[in-house]
């Protein structure tokens, strides 16, 4: 992941410099010692004032007074994310992150603060016979709320994810999903975090969106994505994303998560014995569709194009690109690349070549354990 997950939280709170607000200022934690408090680690599931559920956790524990976690609610299946600080008469305070507009933790905030704040945030303190009961607070209101929850673990493996979209800046997009397995909602949320999309800051996406917003329309364009698959456990979701420069740029590329435990698949799936037979069996797929593509290609192409893809291998030096799950296949795409070609017929192949295999096909060739072996 390209942005730890310690530092973007804390970076959301005390932040750097950004290039259109002064620098953050850094506020204290309580300096008492919490190295008693009750442990806080843990998925909930309750409701706010008996009307709102939801599920929570409590995820990492950064050190010994904060801690992060991410709840949402079982109507809108939107992950929110949270930080927090145990304080030391055992209580938990825990704030929402909201990482579109990121803000300093307000001056006394947490136990002996004050009571109103520019954030929602709950204060929980542990039941005797298990469980957490306290208040939630809305933003910038003054009613409190009470907050009971549970212990949580989810009864069965997920079999499939609940998709929505987020939206950034009014104008960036990224996929969101939930499980009922609150640690893999998490891992899904960094999976598919935005700035790790597309390789932007956020504080990068709110100038293009300014930019676009005056009329300008070079830079980046943004994410679409596709979930193409989305059960038995597994999820596929296709993304592609444009950048405009002299000329408009395009990536392609594929996320298969398994959502039993929230990592990524990708060839490695492939038992090592057959990892040869499986190359071969694409090598004589790729030779296949390259032959049809010249034949259907009319004048499209000339000579160095012929021969630049005449040249493409699939094998043991030429590693395969993403994968994908589709309704009955998985595939695999073969990015094609030689000296000479130009940026419009780059553009032409995209997506063109790639070769794909039946659940049963796959299957000859997956590791005994491999999660894609609940497609068949």
């Amino acid at each position: 992941m390209r942005i730890l997950y310690a530092a973007a939280v804390l970076m959301a709170l005390w932040g750097c410099e950004s290039k259109s607000t002064k620098p953050a200022t850094t506020v204290a934690t309580p300096a008492a010692d919490t190295t008693h408090a009750a442990p806080a680690l843990g998925s909930y599931e309750g409701s706010i004032a008996g009307k709102y559920p939801f599920r929570l956790a409590i995820t990492n524990r950064l050190n010994k007074s904060e801690v992060v976690g991410i709840y949402y609610y079982l109507k809108q299946q939107k992950p929110i994310r949270l930080w927090g600080i145990l304080a030391p008469d055992g209580e938990i305070w825990l704030r929402e992150i909201d990482p579109e507009r990121p803000d300093t933790v307000a001056a006394g905030w947490g136990p002996g603060g004050k009571s109103r704040y520019p954030f929602a945030y709950f204060r929980l303190r542990h039941l005797p016979q298990g469980g957490l009961a306290g208040t939630w607070q809305a933003a910038k209101s003054d009613k409190l709320l009470p907050v009971q929850l549970t212990p949580y673990q989810a009864s069965s493996p997920v079999q499939k994810a609940h998709a929505s979209e987020r939206t950034y800046f009014e104008e960036f997009t990224a996929p969101e999903f939930t499980v009922a397995d609150m640690a893999v909602t998490e891992k899904l949320y960094w999976l598919f975090d935005i700035e790790d999309l597309s390789e932007q800051t956020l504080e990068d996406l709110q100038e293009e969106h300014r930019s676009h917003k005056n009329g300008g329309f070079q830079g980046y364009g943004g994410i679409t994505s596709e979930v193409t698959y989305n059960d038995r456990g597994l999820l596929s979701v296709s993304l592609r994303d444009e950048y405009t420069a002299a000329n408009v740029n395009s990536r392609f590329w594929t996320k298969v998560v398994d959502l039993h435990t929230g990592e990524e698949l990708s060839e490695s799936e492939i038992d090592p014995a057959k990892r040869q037979a499986f190359l071969a069996a694409c090598e004589v797929q790729l030779q296949q569709q390259i032959s049809e593509y010249i034949s259907n290609s009319g004048e499209e192409l000339d000579s160095t194009d012929i021969a630049g893809l005449r040249s493409q291998h699939i094998g043991t030096g030429n590693a395969l690109g993403d994968m994908q799950i589709a309704k009955n296949d998985v595939s695999f795409n073969h990015s094609v690349e030689y000296d000479m070609m130009s940026n419009f017929i780059r553009k032409m192949y995209a997506e063109q070549f790639r070769v794909s295999f039946t659940f049963a096909e796959m299957a000859r060739y997956l590791k005994p354990n491999s999660p894609l072996r609940r497609l068949l």
